[in-house]
């Protein structure tokens, strides 16, 4: 078949480490066999990890759902006026996570809220200190690049010397949100500032100048086209030859419930099925080994998909979740997942379950 041989090609010159250009790769979208798709990506995922797939125990702690970016795609976001809005004192935060830490072996923290214009540079570094006092073995995987570029300004510090006093503080790497789509006419769409998909860029090249090593993202389903998808992954794929600074990569699928956009009615529905494990497959193919590990992405799209995930490229779950704010905000119920789950998902596909740490040095493995 004419599709395939295009696709035989395309996954060709990615093996042999070839350059693929935005049309390859949007070609992959429009184009390729799902199921062929999925093949090549296992074999790549293979020759990286074997069968073995990786997790964390993690807490993601959202400090504050104030926030003066307004996302169009997300519901979580507060002004400030609403019964509803909050924010955490460094006592609350104590808190909440001595509810997990030693209960639940909790290694990683994803710590990161919104755009809150009452607090400033000295919150995040008296909390950080904090919780490095508190929780010595817990890796602070803390803040979106929109929080980094707005409290960085605040405090008037360049990027890089806010980067490092976040890090003096206790910062161990950074988180991927914020990533969306970069391209500056979807993001004006999306309600983000039109350069910000830039900024992402920069701030994270900037961050893996300096030795921080950070997580990268993409939110698909929403008013991109296949080749929005095609340059933001090639546009992370060289940053990554660059500085080899991105831990990981997880595509996530837009959740519309309570958004604006849904409201305005420019996404009606969630992606389905076929386009997560599509855009699973594309991100392994076209990443390889530069950028060895692929998350499941399964926050958004529940365990048996997370299942189905790894078998078309993926080699790491993601974390446990202990409720979490963000994805309920849209009416889609979560809920938790313990690490025992996890391994016995994974076991039940034939995989062998590999507990990490932030840094995704191998913690246990559940032979």
């Amino acid at each position: 078949m004419l599709v395939s041989g295009e696709t035989e090609r395309i996954i060709g010159r990615a093996k042999r480490g070839d350059e693929l250009d935005e049309e390859d790769v949007a070609y992959l979208y429009d184009y390729a066999d799902l199921k062929e798709l999925g093949r090549e990506a296992r074999k790549v995922a293979d020759s990286i990890s074997g069968n073995r797939v990786s997790f964390v125990s993690n807490l993601i702690l959202n400090y504050t759902n104030i926030c003066n970016v307004r996302c169009k795609f997300c519901a979580f976001y507060r002004t400030g006026k609403e019964e509803d809005s909050y924010s955490w004192t460094e006592d609350q935060v104590v808190e909440e996570i001595g509810k997990y830490y030693g209960k639940f072996g909790i290694r990683q923290l994803l710590i990161q809220g919104g755009v809150n214009p009452a607090l400033d540079a000295d919150y995040f570094y008296a909390i950080f200190r904090r919780i490095r006092k508190e929780f010595p073995s817990l890796g602070i995987h803390g803040l979106s690049t929109s929080e980094i570029s707005f409290f960085s300004r605040k405090a008037k510090l360049s990027v890089e010397a806010f980067l490092e006093k976040l890090r003096e503080s206790g910062l161990e790497t950074i988180p991927g949100a914020g990533g969306e789509i970069f391209d500056s006419e979807i993001r004006v769409q999306l309600g983000r500032p039109r350069d910000s998909g830039k900024e992402w860029l920069s701030i994270m090249e900037t961050a893996h100048r300096m030795g921080i090593k950070t997580s990268s993202t993409m939110m698909y389903g929403h008013v991109e086209e296949s080749v929005h998808k095609a340059r933001h992954l090639l546009s992370i794929l060289a940053l990554q030859k660059k500085y080899h600074g991105f831990l990981s990569f997880t595509p996530w699928n837009f959740e519309p419930g309570n958004t604006e956009l849904e409201r305005a009615g420019k996404v009606k529905f969630r992606a389905g099925g076929e386009d997560v494990l599509r855009n699973i497959a594309i991100a392994r193919i076209v990443f390889g080994k530069e950028l060895p590990v692929i998350q499941s992405s399964w926050l958004t799209n529940g365990i048996e998909m997370g299942q189905l995930a790894v078998m078309f490229g993926a080699n790491d779950w993601g974390g446990t979740i202990y409720d979490e704010k963000v994805i309920p905000a849209t009416g889609r119920d979560v809920g938790n997942l313990r690490k025992e789950t996890i391994i016995t998902s994974l076991r039940n596909i034939g995989m062998v379950p590999v507990e990490r740490d932030n840094l995704y040095r191998t913690v246990e493995i559940f032979q």
